[in-house]
């Protein structure tokens, strides 16, 4: 059975309120060094790079479409 049937055939039919309590109960259960730690996550000038580089991958592929597309 997947999580999926698991869920269409157990969890959905509860009321909200059970439901809430059934994600709480899970999530307690959860330990702390399981969440993802943030601290890797990308910031302002990481995402900038990104998306400079797509705007020049963008722009190689597709010259003709350089208008639609404004790189810094």
């Amino acid at each position: 059975m997947t999580i999926e049937e698991i869920y269409d055939e157990s969890i959905k039919p509860l009321s909200p309120s059970e439901r809430f309590r059934l994600a709480t109960l899970i999530l307690s259960e959860i330990p702390p060094q399981s969440v993802v730690d943030f601290r890797d996550t990308w910031n302002e000038e990481d995402m900038r790079d990104v998306s400079a580089y797509s705007s020049r991958l963008f722009n190689a592929e597709f010259p003709e479409e350089d208008d639609l597309v404004e790189t810094r």
